[in-house]
């Protein structure tokens, strides 16, 4: 079956405007980032260590790393772009010289960009920090990048103040600054990039919120606090209970904006000389080391507790699914056991119709027609859950996905071609082998694609279009679509498609789903599933290549 269906001349039409599409948000989201960049830019001006001229604090490394680890590697040049304009602006507005802004905004850029391309190289796309590992992961690759970054940093200082700023000196408060700007901002940014691609329920909304509210109030408290020995610890206990509940009861999301408060109106309050943090009787620099280990304590705390919280939610939710399936699988032998005492009458009556003077062909055919198609129906549920289960010979290996797309499209030719659907297939070649059930990944792109396939059978308005795609994601996964011109899913009916016995076919079993969407979890991927409810769905799953190193199960 040939790969795409569209004519020269429109692809041609169609790449154009890919990339005047790419263009415009390029510019769009670099003109984004230098206003972002440039507001926080303006607020770590505020907090300028003299002689050496280094900012305490930099939110703006947090802003650009945030967002360059949120989009992913398409954003690099527009990014890059925005941070050394609006770096340049803020150093000519504080008279600086223009080679010195520019040699400070690509130190800024290369920072964003080591600590991205780190990010992405060793976790992938569609980074959160709903795992420990993930976590540390950050914490390093803002290690890695402020230190490397803040080479060209300090030379830079030394060649514009002279020898009043010590390069050592000025390296240590750039690692230090950028850092903790990573550390404080990113985290919130990747979490509200998570939370618009998947919206947490209006029970959380609210509770989350709450808390927040909550902390701000200790948070102020605890800044006004007597500068006394017995109270050094003490902001840091009273803070930990509402963060613990920040961790325990909501998505990462409300930690890294908890993080991110408390870490915030530390510095402020140390550099300026407010509350606990300000007292003016402790030098200045050991007002800033104070201020840090504290953000430092509070900021990795928050994120380590958000992560192991994460993680223990998500296994109960795998738990509650597998626990779910066991339970609705008594039920299932029942369904079956039905399916076979239908397929005992059926033959009953195809014997009677062929006991008639002359015999009934016709009647007979179609009994038999039935007896077929429900004992396949039957074959099909117990193949399904016993895959999910089968160990020794079919052990996971690497299996090239597009392969196996083009199978199953080539098996429902004949279904393809009865029912008048145009097959389009965007498979990018060259994806790595996925290590995995080829039998089972099989089931799953089957299972999906004959869906589409029944949903479009009521389609008489427009075509019946099939779109089949496969793609990277990052450089540690890939991706596959499944999408249909049917008349799409009801919103309702979306939220619990993958459950158990949750069927839109009136002759469905609604277990399909639910298997595809096992299958996929215990290769360490994610299947989703959207719709608009009116014209056509899109069943998509990504895949880790190799399950091990993302936190998918090993083999069953």
């Amino acid at each position: 079956m040939p790969e795409g269906t569209w004519g020269y001349g429109q692809g041609k039409k169609s790449a154009a405007g890919d990339l005047a599409r790419r263009w415009l948000v390029g510019i769009v989201l670099a003109i984004g980032i230098a206003v972002a960049y440039y507001l926080a830019g303006r607020l770590g001006v505020g907090l300028i260590l003299k002689p050496e001229g280094v900012a305490v604090f930099w939110p703006a490394a947090g802003i650009s790393s945030g967002v360059l680890i949120a989009l992913g590697r398409w954003a690099r040049w527009p990014v890059a772009a925005g941070v050394i304009a609006a770096t340049v602006v803020v150093h000519l507005a504080i008279d600086d010289p223009l080679w010195a802004g520019v040699a400070l905004g690509v130190s800024n850029a290369t920072e964003a960009l080591i600590t991205a391309g780190l990010i992405e190289h060793y976790f992938g796309a569609d980074f959160t920090l709903d795992r420990l590992r993930q976590v540390i992961g950050l914490l390093s690759a803002a290690i890695i990048g402020t230190a490397i970054s803040g080479i060209g940093g300090a030379v830079t200082y030394r060649l514009l103040s002279g020898p009043s700023a010590e390069m050592l000196t000025s390296w240590q408060h750039w690692f230090a600054s950028d850092a903790i700007g990573i550390i404080i901002v990113a985290p919130l940014v990747i979490g509200v990039a998570a939370a618009l691609r998947e919206p947490p329920p209006p029970s959380e909304l609210v509770e989350g919120a709450a808390a927040l509210v909550v902390l701000a109030l200790v948070t102020a408290i605890v800044i006004v606090l007597p500068p006394e020995t017995w109270v050094t610890v003490l902001p840091i206990a009273a803070l930990f209970p509402i963060l613990l509940w920040v961790t325990a009861r909501c998505r990462p999301v409300y930690a890294a904006a908890s993080a991110s408060l408390v870490c915030i109106a530390f510095v402020a309050t140390a550099v300026f000389g407010v509350g606990h943090f300000g007292d003016t009787a402790i030098a200045f620099s050991d007002r800033i080391l104070q201020a840090q280990s504290a953000i430092l304590f509070v900021a990795v705390g928050t994120f380590v507790l958000a992560a192991l919280f994460a993680e223990s939610r998500d296994s109960e939710a795998r738990l509650t699914r597998s626990n779910l399936m066991l339970e609705r699988e008594r039920d299932n032998k029942l369904m079956n056991a039905q399916a076979i005492t239908a397929a005992i009458a059926h033959a009953s009556a195809a014997r009677h119709f062929l006991r008639r003077p002359p015999p009934d062909l016709a009647e007979i055919e179609t009994a038999l027609n039935r007896i077929v198609n429900e004992s396949h129906r039957t074959s099909e549920v117990f193949d399904s859950i016993r895959a999910l289960y089968r160990k020794g010979d079919d052990a996971r290996q690497p299996v090239d996905v597009n392969e196996i797309i083009r199978g199953v499209l080539q098996s429902l030719g004949n279904e393809v071609h009865e029912r008048g659907v145009i097959v389009r297939t965007e498979l990018t070649a060259g994806l790595p082998p996925v290590i995995a059930h080829g039998g089972q990944l099989q089931e799953v792109i089957f299972n999906l694609t004959h869906n589409a396939l029944e949903a479009m059978a009521a389609t008489t308005e427009r075509s019946r279009v099939l779109h089949v795609r496969s793609a990277p994601r990052g450089s540690g996964a890939i991706t596959v679509e499944v999408e249909d011109s049917g008349p799409g899913i009801d919103a309702k009916q979306l939220e619990g498609i993958f459950g158990a016995f949750v069927t839109t076919k009136s002759h469905g079993m609604g277990l399909g789903l639910a298997i595809c969407r096992m299958i996929v979890e215990q290769h360490g991927g994610q299947l989703t599933a959207s719709s608009n409810g009116e014209s056509g769905s899109v069943f998509q799953f990504v895949l880790p290549v190799d399950p091990t190193d993302k936190g998918g199960a090993g083999t069953p």
